[in-house]
């Protein structure tokens, strides 16, 4: 005897695949919330989704309310400090007579600045020069505004001007030509 063949259904179900129910679910819970946004939402309010979709250009006050522009004031006090604080001494050449002896102040250093690079490699490559020529240079990286970062360096700091002097001349001798900095001990 054969097996009995079940009759099929007439009418079979339809079923979604996962991801369209997914996207279903976010279809309807996000509309379910900006209308609940849109009947919630105070007059004149501009909180929520419904303001995010209702939100038009703020009205411009009258003229004669507005109030003058306020002057801009620097963003940093860089400006301001950095003359407090490194002050670039002239340039006095290789063949210089010696300075005249400044009055002693402790809270006063120098520094020598070598270069100024925006790639560290170039920063690097100088101060292996200066070390094989006995001389200890470190690097410092800064950022200028608008123009990036730089890699400084710098030789120092020197408690004499002498100090100074004599290592500017042997640097001139290689061919650097140097920034002579006026430094205030305990800043930077």
């Amino acid at each position: 005897m054969a097996p009995r063949r079940r009759p099929s259904p007439r009418f079979k179900k339809a079923q979604l695949p996962g991801w369209a129910l997914v996207l279903l679910g976010l279809v309807l819970g996000g509309t379910v919330v900006l209308l609940a946004q849109l009947v919630t939402q105070r007059a004149g309010s501009s909180d929520g989704l419904a303001g995010l979709l209702t939100q038009s250009k703020p009205a411009e006050p009258p003229a004669a309310k507005r109030a003058a522009p306020a002057p801009l004031k620097p963003k940093f006090d860089f400006y301001t400090v950095l003359p407090e604080v490194e002050t670039v001494l002239p340039d006095r050449g290789a063949g210089a007579a010696p300075a005249k002896a400044e009055p002693s102040d402790a809270s006063v250093r120098y520094v020598l600045q070598a270069g100024s690079f925006a790639s560290f490699a170039d920063a690097d490559e100088l101060k292996a020069r200066l070390a094989l020529q006995g001389m200890r240079a470190d690097i410092q990286k800064v950022t200028i505004e608008d123009r990036g970062e730089f890699h400084r360096v710098r030789l120092g700091p020197y408690d004499k001007l002498e100090e100074l002097d004599a290592v500017n001349r042997q640097l001139s001798k290689m061919g650097i030509k140097t920034l002579r900095l006026r430094v205030k001990q305990g800043a930077g």
